[in-house]
């Protein structure tokens, strides 16, 4: 596409803008997928409880050695999700006692910088680990994030990039039990099913 561009001076230029790529982003993961493996480092993130048994090492801490003795609920979170920001990480704090007596356990990822993490975990007195997902590798890993479908071209009131909210039951063998993912800024988690999934995984041990 061409565009034509006049200057203070009257010199007119043309440029050629490139057309938007396709949505390049993958599927986000179905219940029975096997759940993409990431590394968490403790530089990137606060651990705020060591509530729910596990604890992001000096080195890093993979996926399969947080799902090695309980499932795994891991959810993302953008405070520059506007009003649906405070009501997710809420749900969060709420679920997150619930998730451990199921006998699983709690892990958010969020855009936000460790230094800012620290500053809301205390703020808030939340109670379980917040980790900064650098780049956005692990959420674009399992189809919660992409570049060329922005959240900011289709929902109102967000500029920035962000997470599509999301949650995902992870069970000890690594397949996904329990997929909440909401597109439209409109939904929440189906709590009892949440819960039975990491029950369930919890007993197969």
């Amino acid at each position: 596409m061409y565009y034509e561009i006049e200057d203070e001076l009257g010199n007119i230029s043309t440029i050629q803008l490139k057309e938007r790529e396709l949505d390049e982003r993958t599927e986000e993961l179905k219940t029975g997928d096997f759940a993409p493996i990431f590394y968490l480092k403790s530089a990137d993130g606060v651990q705020v409880t060591s509530v729910s048994g596990f604890s992001v090492a000096d080195d890093s801490k993979s996926l399969m050695e947080l799902i090695a003795y309980n499932p795994l609920v891991l959810s993302f979170y953008c405070p520059c999700w506007g009003s649906y920001a405070p009501k997710h990480l809420a749900a969060l704090q709420e679920l997150a006692p619930q998730i451990e007596a199921f006998g699983g356990q709690l892990l958010v990822l969020t855009n936000e910088s460790p230094k800012e993490i620290s500053r809301i975990s205390k703020k808030l007195n939340l109670d379980f680990t917040i980790i900064h997902d650098k780049d956005f590798n692990v959420a674009r890993s399992y189809g919660v994030y992409s570049e060329t479908s922005p959240i900011w071209d289709r929902i109102a009131g967000i500029s920035e990039e962000v997470f599509t909210p999301s949650l995902f039951v992870i069970g000890k063998d690594r397949k996904v039990s329990y997929v909440f993912v909401d597109e439209n800024f409109d939904g929440t988690p189906d709590r009892k099913e949440l819960l039975k999934s990491v029950y369930h995984w919890k007993e197969k041990k």
